[in-house]
């Protein structure tokens, strides 16, 4: 798609197809150039002697770094471009339809090639990452409490090549049977195994993003492909988003949350979405 700068970035078609599929592409938000700067950053990460450290996750070829024990979140001033994402900050607005939003997340993964024969395609169970406590029964299922999460693809995702699985649509199935069932945000532990829905691959270029509803499930896959599928997760929510996880940015002072180089690569755009400016 071909935007001006100060334009909308979705076509109403698009958000519509959002809110149908629960899920959608977003194309070169990231120029190439780009991309392969921050796959490469990532990964950097490995140690050269490929020891990988007791507090990192490695399941099937799939590694997602911690940076200390515990802590998920790369947000060092390297990363922070990404946060800020101009043209990605306005795909969020148009679909939320609320200009106030913090971001968080900023974990990412490397998936390596994995030839262990497998039932499945997924490597992990089909989940969702709802913006909802688990210790509370119910979602409210308002405007407010969505929250908009997906991956940057900083490699070309090709079928078979580790892509993120989603259920098309699986939003609404989630809302359905939620509403349905006395203490819905307890269903199928916590909505953290979900047995019984098939799911679509989603597959995109270096430098494309891929938006999910907080409600729509969906799984990381093995990658059969030669190539490492490198991403980097980020979640959107509104400045009223009305659950509070300990983690937003924006509920601690900033002083607290980042060191002055951080701050120092922060758009003004970023001290906002990041929690340093009120909006």
């Amino acid at each position: 798609m071909s935007v001006d700068e100060n334009g909308p970035v979705l076509s109403q078609e698009e958000i519509d197809v959002f809110w149908r599929d629960g899920y959608l592409l977003i194309r070169d938000v990231l120029t190439k150039s780009e991309a392969r700067h921050f796959a490469g950053l990532i990964l950097d990460l490995l140690p050269r002697d490929l020891g990988i450290p007791r507090h990192w996750e490695a399941v099937d070829g799939r590694f997602k770094p911690f940076c200390t024990p515990g802590n998920q979140t790369f947000d060092g001033p390297e990363f922070i471009p990404l946060y800020q994402n101009e043209r990605l900050y306005r795909v969020m607005v148009q679909i939320l339809r609320h200009s106030r939003l913090l971001v968080r997340d900023g974990s990412v993964a490397i998936t390596m090639r994995n030839d262990t024969p497998h039932e499945s395609e997924l490597s992990q169970d089909l989940h969702i990452d709802p913006a909802v406590p688990e210790d509370v029964d119910e979602f409210l299922l308002t405007n407010a409490e969505v929250e908009i999460g997906g991956c940057y693809y900083f490699t070309d995702v090709e079928p078979g090549g580790g892509a993120l699985h989603v259920v098309r649509g699986g939003h609404r199935i989630v809302e359905e049977e939620a509403a349905a069932a006395p203490r819905g945000r307890q269903l199928y532990d916590k909505w953290r195994n979900i047995p019984h829905l098939r799911t679509t691959e989603v597959t995109g270029e270096a430098g494309s993003f891929v938006l999910t509803h907080h409600l729509l499930p969906h799984a990381a896959s093995h990658n059969r492909n030669p190539e490492a599928r490198v991403a980097q997760f980020f979640r959107y929510a509104r400045d009223d988003q009305p659950w509070d996880d300990g983690e937003r940015p924006g509920d601690r002072p900033a002083n607290r949350l980042y060191g002055d180089l951080q701050i120092a690569a922060m758009s003004t755009l970023g001290r906002k979405l990041l929690g340093v400016d009120p909006w």
